[in-house]
């Protein structure tokens, strides 16, 4: 009964030790993975970028920086670089493509919505940003991921509501100009927040 007892707990030991010794193994490859891509999207990002007339130089600094910047995140390296990329598509400005994209990640990430939800949302703003405006599926999008912190930014504007600003950015007539206006705002209350309420990135 002793030695059955001595058997048991030894059994015992060596499942935990396998079990730890396969969430340890678990841990290195996936930090294994995330390192490769990492490498592959700081050195692939100079390069994509040359293709929009963007030096190697500028784009390397701006890489470097979203690598900085999005350490201990949840965004991925890889999200950041796509996100600027498409934002630089359309104003040709790759510093002023990262802080939009920093601004609406903060925003995002501080509405507390689920992961799925918030790469939804940027993916959902960057094809809003491509169009100049979004539609009516894209704004849902975002209402979903960053309810308060939209409401700060049509305080900021000056909107009676977010519905109010919704409408504005989609209205046919001067929905771009006011969807610019809005990402701006973003921009802004990420560095000094409105009101009461604190900047985008202490949110």
């Amino acid at each position: 009964s002793y030695s059955l007892g001595k058997l048991a707990t030894a059994f015992t030991i060596g499942n935990v030790a396998a079990s730890a010794f396969n969430k340890t193994m678990q841990v290195f490859t996936q930090n294994l993975d995330g390192a490769i891509e990492r490498y592959d999207t700081m050195n692939n990002f100079p390069k994509v970028m040359k293709n929009l007339g963007i030096g190697a130089d500028e784009a390397n600094e701006v890489i470097a920086d979203l690598s900085d910047k999005l350490t201990g995140l949840p965004t991925s390296l890889d999200a950041g670089a796509r996100a600027v990329q498409r934002f630089t598509t359309v104003n040709g400005d790759i510093k002023k493509s990262e802080q939009l994209f920093l601004a609406v990640n903060n925003a995002i990430l501080a509405g507390g919505a689920n992961s799925q939800i918030q790469a939804s949302a940027l993916e959902q703003l960057s094809q809003a940003y491509s169009k100049g405006k979004p539609d009516m599926m894209e704004w849902r999008t975002l209402l979903t991921a960053m309810p308060a912190q939209l409401k700060q930014v049509s305080q900021a504007l000056g909107y009676e509501s977010v519905d109010a600003m919704g409408e504005a950015v989609r209205s046919a007539d001067g929905g771009k100009k006011a969807f610019a206006e809005m990402m701006d705002a973003i921009v802004e209350l990420n560095d000094k927040g409105v009101g009461e309420f604190a900047s985008f990135s202490q949110q």
